[in-house]
């Protein structure tokens, strides 16, 4: 005999009554959740009816333990073939017929849907208070929930670490309102967004900024099959930071890719405060030939100049050649021009200039000289790669890397802005009553003033500043050193330099004096809405899930890019990189081998065509075979 619980009380406006009368679907739907919530047990719409129009004219929602488990005829056939099954699929249901339906009508024009049947006995006890919290019903996202997650998502911060967030905010676990598991699912629609359009996404706002500043720079390139391989851009004001801080530049590609496993490779140097600060950004293919040098001859191009030093792990090819103390200098040569030679680099400037240099920075024109004072590695770089790896996610697609390195732009521009704050609000600590000391402290950042303060501590010793006189062109400071003699030191350092801990460098100097950069000085506010009161308060309230509409607009709003209509550019192919959680071994399997494991797999049940094999109804080959005949027929009646 079948065993009927209790229901448990509810408000008369709450339970449902036949012939009870709805504006549409999405009422009705909405009011059986309200009943089963006040319940205590979860739904799930079973099945439908449409008419030839396209109209629903009958909508059934069952109880979630409706119908029961399979029965264990695969379980058994899989044992008789001597599989193990690894895998324990537990099971709700448990035969409930507690359910409602929704049948269409229409009085005088106006449609509506009216309660055809209701069945309130179910077969199990109902969801404890205690438990309710773990409901599906329970567990639908609002707007504040969408809106949060997205901006954390936007701020790098993890799935998990989200969930605890948006827990201690809300007051507790019973009132978060969704699971880790619910927020995955959230981010897997913003990366369902650009799928596929992510790339032309970020080249649609890059053209949109080189219309409104022509100091925007970008440049791309695709291969045969209209694939991105390499993307590099750079504003005005990283333009500007070149020119300023530009004589030693890092650029190391080693740390961090995307799912395309492009490579992101950042231009970076080092601010008057120390601090990293990027020139120039690009992406990079490992299948595009010459990749880095193409990178480095728009970076030269796009600057105007090359840098003094550059400190890389990437060289052209050229590292045994560069790095190899024991060549000789005709053989250095011959690896150099034999590279030159390969990717058709011929005509770049800043090469050739390396190369009439060659016997200043070359190990093989010096060996007799001792280098260990070199810089053979990548380290000066460490910093600049862990402060972007706080921002960047490996996995990312194009349109999130795009969007996480303008957020640590953003970052490391409002650091340095901070920076110079301080040096504008703060007075200087002074070591001596020389007015040279004093004058160095208003014209250098206070990090290159506690430098340049030791040197003028340890001079003072040795020399004194006898004379100090000024005219409009030059400063003039009289010297005197431990032997009496006076000599005039003359100097005058222009305005534009007192930023800049290379001010007195001849390449510096020269840059200014000859390129004059536009800088983009328009700046953008985001609507950065937060977790208001109010937001939560109607949070508590009951608001409605969020629409699939309001859901696009926000991940527009996220990425800060429309979805393109016309995709002409497309992403490279994904790959699978060596130990990634993706493959299940760090080696290329043979179709042998995939063989073997396919026919290891336990059977299982197709719900499409219910037949025992190693697919499902998403690769059922007879349901697919039916959906191309039902589209090919569909497009023959439109012609």
């Amino acid at each position: 005999m079948e065993e009927v619980f209790v229901i448990p009380e509810c408000s008369p406006q709450l339970k449902p009554v036949i012939a009870q009368k709805f504006q549409s679907l999405d009422f009705a739907f909405a009011f059986y959740d309200v009943y089963a919530h006040a319940v205590g047990f979860d739904t799930r719409k079973q099945g439908m009816r449409k008419a030839a129009d396209g109209v629903t004219t009958w909508y059934s929602v069952v109880c979630n333990r409706e119908g029961c488990k399979r029965s264990n005829e695969e379980d058994d056939v899989n044992a008789r073939s001597g599989f193990t099954l690894k895998r324990r699929r537990l099971s709700k249901r448990c035969g409930c017929k507690a359910c409602i339906s929704f049948k269409y009508f229409s009085e005088a024009g106006i449609p509506g849907y009216i309660i055809h049947e209701f069945n309130e006995v179910h077969n199990h006890c109902m969801v404890e208070s205690e438990h309710q919290q773990f409901m599906t019903l329970n567990r639908k996202l609002n707007d504040v929930h969408h809106k949060f997650i997205l901006d954390c998502s936007k701020a790098n911060i993890g799935l998990t670490l989200t969930f605890k967030v948006l827990k201690e905010i809300l007051g507790g676990f019973e009132l978060v309102g969704c699971n880790v598991g619910d927020i995955r699912n959230t981010s897997r629609d913003i990366k369902a967004f650009a799928h596929g359009c992510d790339v032309q996404m970020v080249l649609d706002d890059m053209a949109k900024k080189k219309e409104l500043s022509d100091a925007f720079t970008y440049h791309y390139e695709v291969n045969a099959a209209n694939k991105l391989v390499a993307l590099f851009w750079c504003d005005g004001l990283m333009k500007r930071n070149y020119h300023m801080f530009g004589d030693i530049v890092a650029f190391d590609s080693t740390y961090n890719t995307n799912r395309h496993c492009m490579i992101f490779t950042p231009f970076m140097g080092k601010d008057s405060h120390g601090k990293p600060v990027t020139f120039a950004a690009g992406l990079v293919c490992n299948e595009k030939t010459g990749a880095f040098a193409w990178l480095f001859k728009h970076f030269v191009e796009c600057m105007g100049v090359a840098p003094k030093m550059i400190v890389t792990d990437q060289d052209l090819g050229m590292r045994s050649a560069i790095q190899e103390d024991l060549l000789e200098p005709d053989k250095f040569e011959e690896e150099w021009n034999g590279v030159i030679e390969h990717y058709e680099l011929e005509d770049v400037d800043w090469l050739n200039t390396l190369y009439e240099y060659r016997q200043m920075w070359i190990p093989a024109y010096f060996r007799d000289f001792p280098l260990g004072s070199m810089i053979r590695t990548t380290s000066i770089s460490e910093s600049e790669n862990s402060f972007y790896k706080n921002f960047m996610k490996p996995r990312a697609n194009l349109a999130e890397l795009y969007l996480y390195s303008n957020n640590a732009l953003d970052f490391q521009r409002n650091a340095r802005t901070k920076l110079d704050y301080n040096d504008a609000t703060s007075v200087p600590i002074l070591a001596t009553k020389l007015g040279f000391e004093k004058h160095a402290a208003t014209i250098y950042t206070d990090s290159m003033f506690r430098k340049i303060q030791e040197e003028i501590v340890d001079g003072n010793v040795r020399c004194r500043v006898l004379g100090f006189s000024s005219t409009d062109m030059i400063d003039t400071y009289k010297l005197g050193d431990s032997r009496r003699n006076s000599n005039n030191e003359v100097s005058k350092i222009p305005e534009m330099y007192c930023n800049s801990r290379w001010m007195k460098t001849p390449l510096a100097k020269a840059v200014h004096g000859l390129f004059d950069v536009t800088v983009d000085t328009r700046s953008t506010v985001d609507d950065r809405q937060t977790v208001t009161n109010q937001g939560i308060s109607l949070f508590y309230a009951g608001t409605p899930p969020t629409s699939a509409f309001e859901k696009r607009r926000m991940i527009e709003e996220f990425y800060g890019m429309p979805r393109p209509e016309v995709v002409e550019v497309h992403p490279p192919d994904v790959v699978k990189t060596k130990g990634h959680a993706s493959s299940s071994a760090s080696r290329l399997v043979s179709k042998r081998e995939k063989a073997i494991k396919e026919a290891a797999r336990p059977l299982r049940r197709c719900k499409a065509c219910d037949e025992l094999g190693h697919h499902d109804s998403r690769n059922c080959l007879m349901l697919n075979e039916m959906e191309k005949e039902k589209a090919l027929s569909k497009g023959k009646r439109k012609a």
